[in-house]
């Protein structure tokens, strides 16, 4: 996987528009966006899905609402669906609970604390956070880092994320 500057693709992730893949159903509740790291070399949201489900005993699986792929399980870059958005109800990417029901959790897979998002997951996540923010009004100060949330619980998403250059 390469890396990419986000200066150099926050242009075309503005203008660009939404999947028709992602359904963006009028809701209230979205107030704030958490971007996270998987932590893992590799994954996919049925992954990541069936060790939430089995190890950590979630009764709705995957605690996040969108995992975008590196290539490893599912394609370079490519945007996952969890059940949590299609059904919208609450996350559980974050300790903090009134967090998890406000947020859409974004989890990129990766562990950025060694290596840095690829240049199809940093145009994805641009794109999908651009989509969200229109449809649901969230600003850009609202664009947390799990890290911010959790402060004394995780370094997610990692050292290498360009969290500066993606707000």
């Amino acid at each position: 996987p390469t890396s990419v500057s986000v200066s150099d693709i926050a242009v075309s992730a503005k203008a660009s528009t939404r999947s028709p893949d992602i359904k963006y159903p009028p809701a209230t509740q979205w107030k704030y966006i958490v971007i996270h790291h998987s932590a893992t070399q590799q994954g996919n949201a049925a992954i990541f899905d069936n060790y939430h489900r089995k190890e950590k005993g979630m009764r709705d699986g995957l605690a996040y609402h969108f995992v975008i792929g590196n290539g490893t399980k599912s394609k370079d870059g490519q945007v996952e669906t969890g059940q949590r958005w299609e059904k919208q109800i609450d996350g559980g990417h974050c300790y903090d609970r009134r967090m998890n029901h406000e947020s859409v959790g974004i989890c990129l897979v990766g562990n950025f604390d060694k290596t840095k998002p690829t240049a199809k997951q940093m145009e994805s996540l641009l794109k999908l956070i651009a989509d969200l923010q229109e449809q649901y009004r969230i600003p850009k100060s609202n664009i947390l880092l799990h890290k911010e949330v959790d402060k004394k619980q995780t370094n997610c998403p990692g050292k290498n994320f360009p969290s500066s250059k993606v707000r």
